[in-house]
């Protein structure tokens, strides 16, 4: 390992009165190496607690910055046009490994949630803090909670059908049938959830194992039966669709 290029950061749970660690050794040729409060990796940041606070702050500021350039040329831009460019410079950077995200925080959500109502003012031209629910339905945009949780099922729907690296089937198992049940418990689409007393640490519900079959089986079995991967998508943004604005 490189040490002027390598970042090591220490997991903890965010409940753990433990003094902080300052050093570690890695490689004993070339000393201790400081622990950095926050690392990145493939362009997200990630802290000691995996709160993903830190990637949200970058996200929020990097999408701002953008806006402001884009708010410059507005006026010259059709409304498709700007639809385009916010899905190609603010959704990309909003979804971009969102699966993360899914046990965020509520005020971190809605910092994200600032981002997208504020590009979809930008679409329509509107300034200000008004209400922007019914333009968002307008768009058909996913709001950002669902735009998360429909990453995770898709990422769910494509491992079921070996559509994915063989390494995440290994972190789904489907539920097993009874033989004398109710006729709900015999759904062979649905997965086996992990027990809260199965793990030990909150930081560990965001994880793929834990927090995906939990959303997986909350969708209808019609959703999760579906034949195709268009067919799923279609389905899947439509019912978040109208869980979202209550449709």
């Amino acid at each position: 390992l490189n040490p002027d290029k390598t970042e090591v950061l220490v997991l903890k749970n965010k409940w753990n009165k433990a003094p902080d660690i300052e050093k570690i050794l890695i490689n004993p040729e070339d000393g201790e190496t400081e622990v950095a409060p926050r690392a990145r990796n493939l362009g997200v940041m990630f802290d000691s607690t995996l709160s993903m606070a830190d990637h949200v702050t970058k996200v929020v500021k990097a999408c701002n910055l953008q806006l402001i350039q884009m708010w410059r040329i507005a006026g010259k831009l059709s409304k498709a046009q700007k639809t385009k460019l916010v899905s190609t410079l603010i959704h990309s950077r909003i979804d971009y490994c969102n699966s993360l995200l899914v046990t965020l925080k509520e005020s971190d959500l809605k910092r994200l949630q600032k981002v997208q109502n504020s590009a979809t003012r930008y679409i329509y031209g509107k300034r200000g803090r008004r209400g922007v629910t019914k333009l968002r339905m307008k768009s058909h945009f996913l709001p950002v909670k669902q735009r998360i949780e429909y990453k995770i099922c898709l990422m769910v729907y494509k491992t079921l059908h070996d559509q994915s690296p063989p390494y995440m089937s290994e972190m789904l198992v489907r539920r097993p049938q009874k033989v004398k049940s109710l006729r709900v418990d015999n759904d062979v689409t649905a997965l086996k959830e992990v027990r809260r007393s199965e793990y030990h640490y909150e930081n560990t519900r965001g994880a793929f194992s834990i927090a995906a079959p939990k959303l997986w089986n909350q969708l209808p079995r019609i959703i999760r039966d579906s034949e195709s991967l268009a067919t799923f998508k279609t389905s899947l943004k439509t019912h978040l669709f109208h869980r979202a604005y209550n449709q």
